[in-house]
């Protein structure tokens, strides 16, 4: 067994780049990534000290396992650029992860490439190890506990529309959940803290908790010192990161403690707005046939924590008008954030630059518009021009690639069969019939918002 750095792991891990032959894999050749309690660490979380304040000396070791995994590809992700790799995309990675349950992970590995593969686009190649250094072990101290006793699900919670009304949605049937949320700013912690502040007020009788971790990734160096320095700006890996800190919790709660992963099926489905945009930065973490695979692996080594999205079959509008009555809803909605880059306003040159602020253009951000047009007329958006306004003032600039991408897929859309429209739907994941039927209408009724939203610009017309 290669001895391990004392409390921590060593993530060793090897790339095939542009024009390079076969590395050879050794230790040596190895990039290196370490997650320690030390100043040295080139991956840190929060979450094992988040374990250490529910109580737990040290967490079961399989949920350990499984935050170590899905850092080391949150890590990887972050770290390995799609530029160092002939097509700027496709990357070639394989990785060896040190785990305590080795015995439960080697027979996940052919499903967890396939699962990494799916989610990330890259071609993945994971090696499991066995070790006994544990990352959740903390020294006997003084701490502020964070009371959970009452709570009987965990709630992902970006602090998105859709994980708000998530929220909202399981406080109105009765349930008491952990809302877990990663915190990708400082500011976006604040917002999340006042919405579960809303929800407490709201539903007094019923306990909701907000927990928030960080996580990040310094650049990775070999045992010669060369170092990977530069990063990659998309975010799929964070999602899967995302996803088994919430088991984690959940798992702390009790094995039985369902996971609710509220995102609207439209989103989740990720139909390409356009044949070139089919490499998308967008997360297919939502994806059902994702969650499928996933939930497999979990039961493969033994966690039998539930996920559910009860969204799955729903668009962004519906969602909003299932909760638009409840004074909660009223009262934070517009602070939601669901903006590709919420923090871009702080560059603006003239104007405001408050943020975290949703831009208005992107295409989250106007998915958002259009599941708002029955409740608002002007939201909080960085941006005010109208669309068509907005296309002539920005002209050829990135900033409008999503809308003019909107467009073809609505142009696309209006000339498109059933039979054409049930194989864009296939095209993204593996799928049975009765979900494409399912998804098919959700798809149309997500279009038919879009074509709504944009209508009511008469200068939009010509485009469309």
């Amino acid at each position: 067994m290669h001895q391990l750095l004392w409390g921590g792991y060593e993530m060793r891990f090897w790339i095939k780049k542009e024009n390079d032959r076969e590395p050879i894999k050794s230790w040596e050749t190895s990039y290196i990534l370490t997650i320690n309690r030390d100043s040295g660490s080139t991956m840190f979380s929060s979450l094992p000290s988040i374990w250490y304040h529910l109580d737990q000396q040290v967490i079961s070791p399989v949920y350990e396992d499984l935050f170590i995994i899905g850092m080391s590809i949150f890590a990887l992700d972050k770290r390995v650029s799609r530029r160092e790799f002939s097509d700027c995309w496709t990357r070639e990675i394989e990785v060896s992860i040190p785990v305590l349950e080795i015995q439960k992970w080697l027979p996940t590995v052919e499903k967890l490439n396939a699962l990494l593969s799916f989610l990330t686009g890259d071609v993945w190649n994971i090696k499991f190890r066995q070790t006994d250094a544990v990352c959740s072990k903390h020294k006997k101290k003084n701490r502020k506990r964070i009371d959970v006793s009452k709570c009987d699900c965990v709630s992902l919670f970006s602090g998105g529309l859709d994980s708000y009304c998530g929220a909202i949605k399981l406080l109105a049937k009765g349930k008491s959940p952990v809302l877990i949320g990663h915190n990708e700013y400082p500011k976006l912690r604040y917002i999340q803290e006042k919405f579960c502040h809303d929800f407490q007020e709201c539903y007094s009788e019923q306990s909701s908790v907000f927990i928030g971790f960080t996580a990040g990734a310094r650049a990775p160096v070999t045992q010669n010192g060369s170092a990977l320095t530069q990063t990659e700006n998309t975010s799929r890996g964070r999602s899967l990161l995302f996803l088994c800190a919430a088991v984690s919790i959940a798992g702390i709660l009790g094995e039985e403690t369902p996971i609710y992963i509220p995102e609207n099926g439209f989103i989740g489905l990720n139909v390409a707005l356009t044949n070139s945009r089919k490499g998308s930065c967008s997360t297919r973490t939502t994806h059902p046939a994702f969650l499928k695979e996933f939930s497999e692996i979990l039961q493969l080594i033994g966690i039998r924590n539930q996920i559910y999205n009860f969204f799955a079959f729903n668009t962004k509008r519906e969602i909003v008008q299932m909760v638009t009555n409840t004074e909660v809803f009223k009262r934070g909605y517009a602070e939601t954030i669901s903006c590709a880059h919420p923090c871009l306003a702080r560059y603006n040159k003239n104007g405001s630059r408050e943020y975290p602020i949703n831009c208005g253009y992107c295409y989250p951000c106007l998915i958002r518009k259009s599941s708002l047009q029955d409740v608002e007329s002007d939201g909080k958006y960085s941006s005010k021009l109208m669309p068509s306004t907005f296309l002539e003032t920005v002209l050829e600039s990135e900033r409008s690639d999503d809308l003019y991408a909107i467009l073809n897929s609505i142009y696309r859309f209006k000339n498109s069969s059933s039979k054409d429209i049930r194989r864009l739907i296939w095209c993204t994941g593996k799928l049975t019939s009765d979900e494409i039927s399912k998804y098919e209408r959700v798809y149309i009724s997500g279009m038919n918002d879009l074509i709504e939203l944009l209508s009511s610009d008469p200068g939009m017309l010509k485009y469309m």
